[in-house]
């Protein structure tokens, strides 16, 4: 072997569902890891690297279709949307969080089959089986054995249609589909995607928060690893996931009053470095202790020990709100985990730690959004300082 030659998977080529292995040629991976040459339509295996893209993702769709990832069909215009969506899910479920994965399956499942996303197959333990279907379940007829090629932006229409309850929800879906649809085109699995061009609804962003009086509620029902957890994603607006489920001893600069919470770019959302500042003497005693108890490894843990997930962490939120409703205590309809963080950003704009209000340019900063993200979500939080306004004039 020549000296300096590498041996294994070309740099970048991870997460695409395909791979370069120098010396070796393009490669997949099958159900159970073994590897599987890539190969032209004449039956050839791919072992330039330097083939173009498009013929790589050529090859990796005819082995979806082929493998029994995706039902084999006899021409890229009679590719159904039914063959589309197991395509792109077999390439994405291992390119994307469990929360996404799942989020974007149920909405494709839900326009392939016409049944609610309660029915999709999915990986369980066998303890609580998938019902059947019944005929009085079904919302539309679902377009699952419709043609691409036939798909009209009509038929999305309709489907939207079909589900009033949706409100705000209904960009996600979309975008689910129309994610399916491009990347079976850039696969080359389909000819193009027919709703190129199809204008998604504006984002409805999701403002709830927790009041003061409802924190204290779920404080008293939570039990201490989720209260620790309720306390210090509300004091300092971190993403329950990359950051506070994250958070390590490694992370942290203690400056003996103040701390920061200091991430690189590429563990943060938006691949920019992320820092967040802590004054609250509370918050930072927290933490000092949580370091002490786990000196490696994410230092926020539930009660089992386990790192926290924001899996786990939106599972135990939507408990704690079913035990308030039992007493009475109803929170914002469409209250999440990640209203935590909203609860942040309306506090720190109100001053209600420092009797101070901030800006949304300020807040901005401490939340790691951009100002205009900031001003779609939180802009409406901000009459309370109209005084300031009135004292400028």
């Amino acid at each position: 072997m020549a000296k300096g030659k590498k041996i294994g998977r070309s740099k970048g080529s991870r997460n695409k569902g395909y791979f370069f292995r120098t010396g070796r040629g393009w490669f997949t991976k099958d159900s159970k890891g073994k590897f599987v040459p890539l190969t032209a339509e004449n039956g050839t295996k791919l072992k330039d690297e330097k083939v173009p893209e498009t013929d790589v993702k050529a090859a990796y769709a005819r082995w979806l279709l082929n493998s029994g990832q995706a039902e084999p069909t006899a021409t890229p215009s009679a590719v159904t949307v039914r063959e589309v969506c197991k395509a792109y899910l077999a390439h994405a479920r291992n390119d994307r969080s469990k929360q996404t994965f799942a989020i974007r399956a149920d909405a494709l499942y839900d326009f392939s089959e016409g049944f609610p996303a309660r029915f999709r197959p999915r990986d369980r333990d066998g303890s609580k089986p998938i019902p059947k279907p019944k005929p009085s379940d079904r919302i539309h007829d679902g377009y699952g054995d419709m043609p691409v090629a036939k798909l009209r932006p009509i038929d999305i229409d309709r489907w939207v249609q079909a589900h009033p309850e949706w409100n705000g929800g209904k960009r996600t879906k979309i975008q689910a589909l129309k994610r399916a649809l491009n990347y079976a085109a850039d696969a080359g699995l389909i000819q193009a995607n027919p709703l190129k061009g199809y204008k998604t609804p504006k984002n409805n962003p999701r403002v709830t928060y927790v009041t003061p009086e409802q924190e204290k509620a779920m404080l008293e029902l939570a039990n201490p690893a989720f209260a620790l957890a309720l306390r210090v994603l509300v004091r300092t607006g971190a993403r329950p996931g990359r950051e506070f489920a994250a958070l390590t001893a490694a992370h942290v600069r203690d400056n003996g009053e103040r701390m920061e919470w200091v991430f690189a770019a590429r563990d943060s959302k938006n691949k920019k470095p992320r820092v967040i500042r802590i004054a609250d003497p509370e918050i930072i005693a927290i933490v000092r202790r949580q370091m002490e108890r786990y000196p490696t490894g994410p230092i926020f843990r539930n009660s089992f020990g386990n790192p926290w997930t924001r899996e786990a962490l939106s599972e135990y939120f939507l408990l704690i709100r079913e035990r308030l409703e039992a007493r009475g205590i109803q929170l914002d309809k469409d209250a999440c985990l990640y209203s935590l963080r909203h609860t942040y950003a309306k506090r720190t704009l109100d001053g209600y730690w420092t009797g101070k209000p901030t800006s949304i340019q300020r807040l901005a900063r401490h939340m790691g959004n951009t100002v205009q993200v900031c001003m779609d979500h939180y802009l409406q939080w901000t009459e309370s300082q109209d005084d300031s306004l009135w004292e400028s004039c």
